[in-house]
């Protein structure tokens, strides 16, 4: 598929955590585009990078070092109010820690962002 097609473009990302006196690299140099229709899947052990590299192609966190296009928006280049326009129309996340609003039932929690919309 051509770029056109691509929903997802990143190139070059790296992601660092400050540990100590020095860094963990998360994420290293990594490439990746994902076209319109297609089913993918992030697989790996604990550890990864695969929650890091969901964040940042969502918006919720930024890359250390290179470039992330999500639906021809440079997340880098976004506000974070574009960054969750993007999220809340286009994208879908369930959260390891469920992050549900307590004082909605779960029906209401899937409602809320539709309701935003």
């Amino acid at each position: 598929m051509n770029e056109q097609n691509s929903v997802i473009i990143i190139n070059n990302v790296t992601k660092n955590f400050p540990v100590g006196g020095g860094f963990f690299s998360a994420l290293k140099n990594i490439d990746l585009t994902l076209n319109e229709g297609e089913f993918t899947g992030l697989v790996g052990p604990s550890g990864s990078g695969k929650t890091t590299l969901l964040n940042i192609i969502g918006g919720l966190d930024s890359a250390t070092e290179g470039d992330v296009s999500v639906l021809g928006y440079s997340m880098d280049e976004t506000t974070h109010n574009e960054r969750a326009t993007v999220r809340r129309k286009h994208m879908g996340f369930i959260f390891q820690s469920y992050n549900l609003l307590p004082v909605y039932t779960v029906f209401e929690n899937v409602e809320l962002p539709l309701i935003l919309n």
